[in-house]
């Protein structure tokens, strides 16, 4: 496997914010609530300072017909459903991504961790006998740190293809991101020749 060659500058890890994702559908949905609830509130408050009874009087009619029943109900369970979902993306906690910061001479390029577990893993997944593999990237002090978890052939020597995969992950995530790897974990969870396959009905 061929390793290239990667650019000078110092690094450093930075934890990323929780966004949460809010579609334009919900954006829309969200304003249009609000604005009904702000109108429900002015003119509560417009019956509770100037005697203002109408509203009250109209919705009563309303409650005593069976359309009126029906058109409050269905208003009354849509703004139900919109709560809770809006509940849901109050208490919603997204995993915030960290980034590895390169300092450069021209600036700074951000990298996410997630992209450099996806590099560990093609990488260990190019080690000969070796599949099935899961990679975590970790910060640590003068680096990051880097779990790969996967199931190995019988056929290969299993601590050599452990030390060929650290090695090979150490080496790779060098020279492409420029950050040192002070500790690579290598798990094998299972030793077979034995693939996974979907499960036919």
């Amino acid at each position: 496997m061929t390793v290239p060659e990667g650019p000078r500058g110092t690094c450093r890890l930075a934890g990323g914010q929780v966004v949460l994702s809010m579609g334009i559908f919900d954006r829309v949905i969200l304003a249009l609530f609000t604005l009904l609830m702000a109108i429900a509130s002015f003119l509560i408050v417009i019956m509770a300072v100037a005697g203002w009874y109408e509203p009250l009087m109209w919705l009563q009619d309303l409650l005593y017909g069976a359309t009126g029943r029906w058109v409050i109900g269905i208003i009354a369970g849509l703004s139900f459903i919109v709560s809770l979902r809006f509940l849901y993306f109050g208490f919603r906690r997204d995993r915030p991504d960290q980034t590895l910061i390169r300092e450069t001479d021209l600036g700074e390029v951000n990298i996410a961790l997630s992209a450099i577990e996806t590099l560990v893993t093609k990488v260990a997944r190019g080690i000969k006998g070796v599949r099935d593999v899961r990679s975590t990237v970790y910060s640590r002090d003068g680096g990051i740190g880097v779990r790969v978890r996967g199931v190995v052939s019988p056929e290969v020597n299993v601590p050599e293809t452990a030390r060929a995969i650290q090695q090979a992950v150490t080496d790779y995530t060098k020279n492409v991101v420029g950050v040192d790897v002070t500790e690579v974990k290598v798990l094998v969870q299972n030793i077979t020749n034995e693939t996974r396959a979907r499960r036919v009905e």
